[in-house]
């Protein structure tokens, strides 16, 4: 497979089409910082399916699109296009070209194509799976990917290994059995769950459904008994329902008479009433003119009432101001004492608080001259401290260096004897060593030829399994060409035998013939009885097209029947060739050249060869095809046909035109089927033949791949691969001991020179810290003596403060004092003055008061003479009135005997009605409750009374209804304690039941399959790690055998699995020793250095899995000139097997590539490519 060309449309910087073809070779991409070199192996990325962002250096996928400059709009679609040539079937596709296309367009829509037919990302992923392309595979290698490789950050070596050894759909099949293995868990938990439901449902339903039995069964002896129990009910109804209908009667006569009574006497009563309306009328006006009369009595008993209250008021409001008057008058002159008391106070406390405020002011004046001083010490003081302490800190830094020194020179002394020991245990150790690599050599040699002597048996056993495989692939071809043979065949042989039986296609006259038992049987038409080659058959029948359908008869009188028949059915016309009639001579062939006689290709039966030579005696066949080959025939008597039936020529005649598909299908349709008979059954002995042929080689398949020694050359190559790595870590930690030896004798020299070194800086520094000492021990007397001074007068200032403060309490002390004094007589002030204006209104409103008492004793005085009389004129009319009620009541007790003898007569009809209206609601209730019955029985049993009521005399002879009833009332509590039934419960328990059978059944299936996934887990794991670990042999030879070439044949390198017995999980380290140095690890390599370690890495991939194309991007920056030569050598060396494009800006990498292609910036912001053709510029 080869890659043959990029397009590059609106992505990155590439705003106009841009196309890439690529050829054989070498092919390098250059041009300055910044141009968009690295922008087309992006665009490789990224139609190749790149979904990472980061990986395209953008910050988004929306920023690929071209985004304009200052001349241009920005795209709106980013296009990349990427064609491969597949002659070699390496992708799994049938075309031979194929194209992958991937659109982006900057509303957020995006397309993948394959051929132009729109895909997924998914298909794109699955056609490139497993082949070395990919845009996270090895063919595409930049710059910082050999740094991940070297650090083998994310796992990239595996990676590397995992594409090359083509285990990725192993992993990605492993992944998706996985998921299918954590949806089945998740289902048969699922199931687990609804299985654990079920079963508790199911017991509390199969509880349920037999409850729900019980009850209904108890429920039929309820209703039996109910019945029974209504019918007894339904006899007394009608026994009280007479009983009551009598006593209504009765009621009802009663009744009658009452009301009689009722209305004689209500007219007695309204002619008494009528009487008593009139003497109420006179008795209420004299009433009124009472009322009147004592209505004015009270008002001026009110009136007198409220002057008295009045007065006890303002009599009481006298004494309460005269009192208070007094009372302020008294504080008033208290008040005037106190003001005056406090102005002497105040003189007197004015004078000591002068005196005090003196005698602080001298206090305070010393105080702060004392202070001063103290200050002034303090200073002198904390200059002397800070002297002492740059003192101290120097002796400590000095004593500090010292004590170092000294354990630097016991460590090194220590460090001296711990080597001489560890060196020592070492040098006994290599031997050890030495030993166990000598025997690990011995067993690799013996691994190694068993591994050989088996390989070369599982060859031997390959070829023969291809060899067999060859056979069996062509053994089944022949079949399945055979047996489409057949199938031709049998399907023409059909289809002919169908036509021969129906006629179809002939005359009606024909097949009416040809059916009739009354015609001769061993009459044939002329186009059964000839056969000839297929290359002729569509001459023949175009030239005996008239004659076809002629039977041919052996006497006249058969043809005589035959038209007898036809004429009597009605069944059309036939013609006869009659062969007695037909002479017999010899006929002699003449030959022309370029013609073949018609009756020379023609096959018949002795009995109708003469018919035939009547027929086509001077009929010739042109052998060449060419139109109108003779412009003339040779004789007049001749007749010259077309081989392919195209045209038919005489001396004076020319016909001809199309041949249609089915010409030449009716002559010999009988003997053709003799012939496809036996071709059938000949093609059927070839298909038996072969079917047996592919039994035996399949067998012998299967003997081969079992008798096949790959599993033994695993377990051995895992062994060897154990020993190896075995080796390599013996041999590794021998170089380590052995560079320790080596360093430990190297630093015993150090470790002499660095102690001599420290005795001498502790020769010098011993000196100095003994002066500094002295030093700081004088410095520290003089603070002594000075801090003394100090105290003396630190002392001072306390006793002098102490005065101060005493002071100055008596000061603060005096001061509020005075200040108490001044508020108090404010206080006083302020108490004189709003005194002062309540004892004047007080005094004020006295006055008022006695003026009122004086006015209000005058008018109580002409009300009481006023009120006599009028008590006088209410006795007189009192009596008046007393008499007129008199007469009134008198006549008002005879209407209340009158009211009272109609009451009891009204009761009475009232007791009546009332009887009458319990009788009522008695029957009423009797309906009731015959109808609730009813309702009951109908609702509760679908019972109808009325059947109940036709068979009440058969029932009298039963049980009496209270021992029914008793039974009625229990069954009822026994039903009413079954509590809620669920009606449905049997027919939920038997659904529930069957779904809790099929719920099991898919437990079982699940289980199944979780076994089935598993296994092929397994499986996967097995076919993986075997093709990893052969694959990881082959790469593991060929890194030796690279590393070597680029660097020098005596380096040692090697690639270690971290764990050989889980090589699918392992770590891949990296070994490289470059003559003459020794790293611990891979990192310590120079950036040269592990960029020709990746590269050699890389080409031991692709000697195992070569890639159509290889990309590096920048890779060989960092090498110098001599590795420049040697990268470029083994990319050319690859290049016959691989296309390699190379980004690069060494002119040396340059130079060696066959094809350049430039890009650049004509226009800025906008990328152009320029192709130059290496080759045609050397040629």
């Amino acid at each position: 497979m080869q890659l043959t060309k990029l397009e590059i449309k609106g992505f990155k910087s590439f705003g106009d089409k841009v196309t890439i073809n690529f050829n054989e070779g070498v092919t390098a991409i250059v041009g300055p910082n910044g141009c968009g070199k690295s922008n087309v192996i992006d665009a490789m990325r990224w139609v190749l399916g790149e979904q990472s962002t980061k990986a395209l250096r953008s910050e988004k996928m929306e920023n690929i699109i071209f985004n304009g400059t200052k001349n241009r709009k920005q795209a709106q679609l980013a296009e990349v296009s990427l064609s491969f040539d597949n002659t070699k079937n390496i992708l799994p596709t049938a075309y031979s070209q194929v194209t992958v296309t991937r659109k982006l367009y900057r509303n957020g829509d995006s397309e993948y194509r394959l051929n132009d037919v729109q895909c997924r990302l998914k298909d794109i992923t699955d056609l490139f799976l497993d082949t070395g392309i990919g845009s996270d595979s090895y063919s595409i290698i930049e710059l910082k990917m050999v740094d991940e490789i070297i650090t083998n950050k994310e796992h990239s070596r595996r990676s590397l290994f995992e594409e090359a050894s083509g285990i990725s759909k192993y992993k990605l099949r492993k992944k998706q059995t996985f998921n299918k293995l954590k949806d089945t868990e998740t289902d048969l938990e699922r199931v687990e769950d609804l299985l654990f439901e079920i079963e508790k449902n199911l017991k509390t339903l199969e509880n349920q459904a037999r409850k729900a039995e019980r009850y209904y069964k108890l429920k039929e002896q309820y209703r039996e008994l109910s019945v029974q129990l209504a019918t007894h009910r339904i006899a007394f109804f009608r026994t009280d329902l007479n009983a009551l209908e009598f006593q209504e009667q009765n009621q009802q006569v009663l009744r009658t008479e009452l009301s009689t009574q009722i209305d004689s006497q209500e007219a007695e009563l309204q002619k008494f009433k009528l009487e008593s309306i009139n003497q109420e009328k006179n008795l209420s006006v004299q009433q009124k003119a009472t009322n009147e009369l004592v209505s004015k009595i009270r008002a001026y008993e009110s009136e007198k009432k409220v002057k008295n209250e009045q007065m006890r008021f303002l009599q009481e409001k006298e004494t309460r101001l005269s009192g208070e008057l007094e009372k302020d008058k008294n504080q008033l002159n208290h008040i005037k004492y106190n003001i005056k008391r406090l102005n002497e106070e105040i003189l007197t406390e004015t004078e000591v608080f002068n005196k005090v405020e003196s005698d602080l002011k001298l206090l305070k004046s010393s105080l702060d001259t004392l202070r001063e001083q103290q200050q002034t010490e303090k200073n002198r003081i904390d200059n002397l401290v800070k002297s002492v302490n740059e003192l101290q800190n120097q002796v400590y830094q000095s004593q500090k260096e010292i004590d170092i020194l000294n354990i630097q020179k016991d460590a090194l002394v220590q460090e001296t004897s711990r080597n001489v020991g560890d060196t020592e245990t070492k040098t006994s150790e290599l031997k050890a060593f030495d030993h166990a690599l000598a025997e690990l050599d011995i067993q690799v040699s013996e691994k190694q030829t068993n591994i050989k002597q088996l390989k070369e048996a599982e060859e031997s056993l390959i070829e023969n399994l291809a060899k067999s495989e060859t056979n069996l692939a062509a053994n089944k071809e022949k079949l399945t060409s055979e047996n489409r043979k057949k199938d031709a065949k049998q399907n023409e042989y059909n289809l002919t035998k169908s036509l021969v039986d129906s006629l179809e296609g002939f005359p009606e006259s024909i097949r009416f013939l040809k059916k009739n038992n009354a015609f001769s049987k061993s009459a044939l038409l002329l186009s059964d009885i000839l056969f000839c080659d297929e290359d002729y058959r569509i001459a023949i029948e175009n030239y005996l097209e008239p004659v076809m359908n002629h039977y041919v008869v052996d006497h006249y009188a058969d043809a005589v029947q035959a038209i007898n028949l036809l004429t009597d059915s009605s069944r059309g016309r036939a013609n006869f060739f009659i062969l007695e009639n037909i002479p017999e001579k010899n006929t002699t062939l003449a030959t022309y050249e370029g013609l073949i006689s018609a009756l020379s290709v023609i096959e018949v039966d002795k009995k109708y060869q003469q018919l035939c030579n009547l027929l086509l005696q001077n009929v010739y066949i042109a052998v060449a095809e060419q139109e109108n080959i003779f412009k003339e025939t040779p004789t007049e008597s001749i007749t010259i046909l077309a081989k392919n039936g195209k045209y038919a020529q005489t001396k004076f005649t020319l016909a001809g035109g199309s041949v249609g598909l089915f010409e030449g299908k009716r002559i010999g349709r009988a003997k053709n089927l003799e012939n496809l008979a036996k071709e059938i059954k000949m093609s059927e002995s070839l298909i038996n033949q072969y079917n047996q042929a592919i039994t035996t080689e399949t067998d012998q398949i299967f003997n081969l791949k079992e008798a096949s020694k790959v599993s033994q050359i695993n377990t051995l190559q895992q062994e060897l691969n154990r020993l190896i790595n075995e080796q390599i870590s013996v041999q590794t930690r021998r170089d380590q001991y052995q560079e320790f030896i080596t360093t430990s004798e190297n630093r015993k020299t150090d470790i002499a020179q660095k102690i001599v070194s420290i005795e001498q800086s502790l020769a010098e520094k011993l000196p100095a810290l003994v002066e500094l000492q002295r030093k700081q021990q004088q410095e520290h007397v003089d603070l002594q003596e000075q801090q003394l001074l100090y105290q003396d007068l630190a002392d001072q200032v306390n006793e002098s403060a102490g005065k101060y403060n005493q002071d100055n309490i008596r000061f603060h002390q005096q001061q509020n004092k005075l200040s108490g004094l001044e508020k108090d007589l404010d206080y006083r002030f302020v108490q004189e003055e709003a005194l002062t204006k309540r004892v004047a209104q007080n005094d004020k409103e006295l006055q008022e008061t006695l003026t009122q008492i004086t006015a209000t004793l005058q008018h109580t005085d002409l009300s009481d003479d006023t009120l006599l009389e009028m008590y006088q004129q209410r006795e007189d009319m009192e009596k008046g009135l007393a008499e007129v009620e008199k007469e009134y009541f008198e006549q008002k007790g005879t209407i209340n005997e009158l009211e009272n003898s109609l009451t009891n007569i009204r009761k009475n009809r009232e007791e009546t009605d009332f009887l009458l209206t319990e009788i009522k609601d008695k029957k009423n209730t009797l309906k009731i409750d015959l109808n609730s019955l009813k309702e009951r029985l109908a609702v509760e049993f679908n019972i109808d009374i009325n059947d109940l009521l036709e068979t009440e005399t058969e029932v009298e002879a039963l049980e009496s209804e209270f021992e029914i009833r008793q039974k009625v009332e229990k069954m009822k509590r026994q039903l009413d304690e079954f509590g809620a039934i669920n009606s449905m419960a049997m027919e939920a328990f038997k659904e529930m039941e069957e779904r809790y059978i099929f719920i099991q059944n898919q437990k079982k299936d699940l289980n199944a399959a979780k076994t089935d996934l598993l296994q092929t887990i397994k499986e996967i794991d097995d076919t993986a790690k075997d093709k990893f670990m052969q694959a990881f042999t082959q790469a593991r030879e060929h890194f030796i055998i690279v590393f070597r070439s680029l660097f020098n044949e005596e380096d040692s390198c090697d690639l270690i699995l971290s764990d050989v017995n889980n090589p699918l999980e392992a770590d891949i380290d990296i070994i490289a020793r470059p003559k003459g140095k020794r790293p611990l690890s891979i990192n310590q390599l120079s950036g040269g250095e592990k960029t020709l370690t990746a590269t050699a890495l890389l080409f031991s991939l692709y000697l195992l899995k070569p890639a159509p194309f290889c990309i590096f991007d920048e890779v060989d920056a960092p090498l110098d000139d001599t590795n420049i030569d040697k990268f470029n050598n083994i990319i050319r060396k690859f290049s016959d097997q691989s296309q390699f494009i190379i980004v690069s800006h060494n002119k040396r990498t340059i130079a060696s590539t066959d094809i350049i292609y430039g890009v650049t910036m004509v226009e800025q912001g906008v990328s152009r490519v320029v192709a130059v053709d290496l080759r045609e510029v050397a040629a």
